[in-house]
């Protein structure tokens, strides 16, 4: 069994990327995953995220126990139009996750308005992740230390482990708060990070991810190659982000 967490769709007009369904279900098909969590690219208009939402829930439609959704909008938007969209997608279309990308967001820890993912997962009840690394200082993990410790309810995945230059920030965060996970994707270099995520908090708090479909078979080779035991392995590849996001019942 293999959980991809962290996959986009959609034309990001940040990163000039464009990922189809077709291209995602194949490379799952072709590399062995079981399950994803897709979620929007980067857009600048809610019109375009609302879209992709819609887009997400009709890729799920297909593959109702292989395709999960996950909220992604600009805090700094309307927050009634954000409320009521994470509301929608969580409660009518069965979405498992709520996105923060401070990098696009702009979203600074210590502003109101970052506040407010945090709030409507406590509400819903679903797991927050949030963009680490790429956008510092807003994607420094220490910034969020405050908001962690306060809503110490809701699951926060913190995606790429911070990256390379602050993986020691996201490693304080899990060692501190039982319901923070790392994700490992988009890490250069990762395989010997892996043995190291293990060795300092265990495997069960540690998940696989990609960001990408061409990357879904790299970073499984990675943790298959890191070293660790198969029982480590298979925490990493599906039980976390199954824990997590709170799939057991739905795969």
């Amino acid at each position: 069994m293999i959980i991809d967490p962290h996959v986009h769709i959609g034309h990001d007009t940040t990163f000039e990327s464009n990922r189809t369904e077709d291209e995602v279900y194949n490379k799952m098909k072709e590399v062995g995953i079981n399950a994803a969590i897709i979620q929007p690219a980067q857009f600048v208009t809610f019109e375009d995220y609302k879209y992709c939402h819609n887009r997400i829930y009709d890729f799920h439609l297909k593959h109702p126990k292989e395709i999960f959704g996950m909220f992604s909008l600009n805090p700094h938007w309307d927050v009634d139009l954000y409320k009521n969209e994470a509301r929608r997608c969580v409660k009518e279309l069965g979405f498992v996750g709520v996105k923060l990308t401070p990098l696009t967001h702009i979203a600074n820890a210590a502003v109101k308005r970052t506040r407010l993912p945090f709030e409507i997962c406590r509400e819903l009840n679903v797991t927050l992740m949030i963009h680490q690394g790429l956008g510092i200082p807003f994607s420094l993990s220490s910034t969020f230390f405050d908001l962690i410790r306060e809503f110490n309810d809701v699951n926060i995945v913190l995606a790429h482990c911070g990256t390379m230059d602050n993986e020691d920030e996201a490693i304080v965060l899990a060692k501190e708060f039982d319901n923070v996970f790392l994700e490992i994707s988009v890490r250069t270099p990762n395989i010997r990070n892996i043995k190291l995520f293990v060795k300092e908090i265990g495997s069960g708090r540690i998940m696989y991810a990609s960001d990408s479909p061409t990357e879904m078979a790299h970073v499984i080779w990675e943790v298959k190659n890191s070293g660790i035991s198969k029982e480590d392995q298979e925490n990493i590849l599906w039980k976390a982000a199954a824990k997590a996001f709170k799939l057991e019942r739905r795969l």
